[in-house]
């Protein structure tokens, strides 16, 4: 997944849920310079945000089932990355089941107008 500076993102992760399992747990963790930190956690008490360089850049969808994607806001250059989104569910009979999937994080900084001039007929190019 690409980003640019400064822009917003959204890292996907998704599943069909299944009658007899319950969602207990998701997390969204980064790892940059061989180390993984939790960024994200939502589980029976609530949702929490472990990194304070995310808190109030990111968020997942509360009302929808199935869909646990991370929205990035305001990315910085520091937010590149390997990204590791985490499900634990619980089946009827109590066994736990754990699925990951990781997106890797490129952020860009925003383009430098080029020479080409895209304008509306209406406006001439310099």
């Amino acid at each position: 997944v690409k980003g640019t500076w400064m822009g917003s993102t959204t890292l996907p992760c998704t599943y069909v849920p299944s009658e007899g399992f319950t969602e207990q747990a998701l997390s969204w963790s980064v790892e940059r310079d061989s180390s993984t930190s939790t960024i994200f956690r939502r589980d029976d008490s609530g949702d929490h945000i472990f990194l304070s360089n995310f808190r109030d850049r990111v968020s997942i969808p509360k009302h929808s089932p199935g869909n646990v994607s991370l929205v990035i806001e305001k990315l910085e250059m520091p937010d590149s990355g390997h990204y590791t989104c985490k499900v634990i569910w619980r089946s009827t009979n109590n066994t736990l089941i754990t699925r990951e999937v990781t997106t890797i994080v490129k952020i860009r900084e925003v383009n430098s107008p080029s020479s080409s001039c895209e304008l509306p007929s209406s406006l001439h190019c310099p």
